[in-house]
């Protein structure tokens, strides 16, 4: 990609809006479905990409799971009976697991309920918006390749909102790492920076697509880094604004490197062009109707008041 090219896909804090609004009906969605968790649903979902069995340890390996976890989780849906387990023919020591037609029954009810969750979650009224959002599942369920490549079109959303999910998590991680900073306080920073000047601190939360609550816990605390500073405007004495330092400017600046080294391994490697422009429409073409939409409705409230 050229230089121009590349930073059109830079992970800015839309995109991260959409990745929580994805995080969210992956939880919704799973919780109306099942009652495993998320790991053991990606390991589940995993096994129902693949053809036959599957080595337990190689499985591990490529879920980045410990092999202590997954045998607990194995051990869980053998249980329930949506795997079985097997012992190698020719090495006794080794595991192999295979999906069940109750699992892949399971599997193929919890994407259901994804797919339910995110058209719910989604401005999906309008046609043009619903195509960039499929485009955009597509796309996502890309991001990790299946186990067999004749199965890459089973269940895109499963595959989507775990490799979101999963981006989100290393994302927080690397953030955490780097700059000991929880991702509210990352979020709250990458926001600013690319303001570059004062805002409200309810307002911050709003574009978010945060909590006031987690909001303002976040602003504390990055006041107390000394990474921004409180403001408070002579026309409005309840209205509190939030501005960062030069401190908190280089930990923007330090965020964003972050975050695009770590799409550039993670998000982007596997996506051709297309693909990628998908996930950048909607992550900023759907959230920025999503915004107005809420906007107009936040009006037409205000235009029912009365006099108390």
């Amino acid at each position: 990609m050229t230089s121009d090219t590349a930073n059109k896909f830079d992970l800015d804090s839309t995109y991260f809006i959409a990745f929580e609004m994805s995080r969210e009906a992956l939880k919704r969605g799973l919780k109306a479905a099942s009652s495993l968790s998320v790991s053991q649903y990606r390991l589940l979902a995993k096994l129902a990409q693949a053809h036959g069995e599957v080595n337990q340890g190689d499985l591990g390996e490529i879920l980045g799971m410990k092999p202590n976890a997954v045998a607990q989780i194995v051990a869980t849906l053998e249980e329930k009976g949506l795997l079985s387990r097997s012992i190698g023919k020719d090495d006794a020591r080794l595991r192999y697991i295979s999906i069940t037609r109750k699992g892949s029954e399971h599997v193929a009810t919890v994407n259901a309920s994804l797919v339910e969750e995110l058209y719910s979650s989604f401005p999906t009224q309008n046609v043009a918006y619903r195509t960039i959002l499929e485009a955009a599942i597509d796309a996502a369920s890309q991001i990790e390749p299946p186990l067999d490549p004749r199965r890459a079109q089973r269940y895109p959303a499963t595959r989507s909102l775990l490799s979101i999910n999963l981006l989100r998590s290393e994302t927080e991680q690397a953030l955490r790492k780097k700059t000991g900073a929880t991702f509210n306080e990352c979020r709250i920073v990458q926001k600013l920076h690319e303001l570059d000047g004062p805002q409200r601190v309810g307002v911050i939360a709003e574009e978010l697509l945060m909590s006031r609550v987690n909001a303002t816990r976040a602003v504390n605390a990055l006041v107390e880094r000394r990474w921004a500073r409180k403001l408070k405007s002579p026309l409005d004495k309840k209205a509190v604004y939030i501005a960062l330092t030069d401190e908190g400017r280089m930990q923007g600046t330090l965020i964003d490197a972050t975050v695009n080294e770590l799409a550039a391994t993670r998000l982007w490697k596997n996506l051709d062009p297309e693909q990628k422009d998908a996930i950048e429409r909607v992550g900023h073409i759907v959230i920025a109707e999503q915004s107005a939409m809420r906007k107009a409705q936040e009006q037409a409230d205000l235009e029912l008041l009365q006099e108390a």
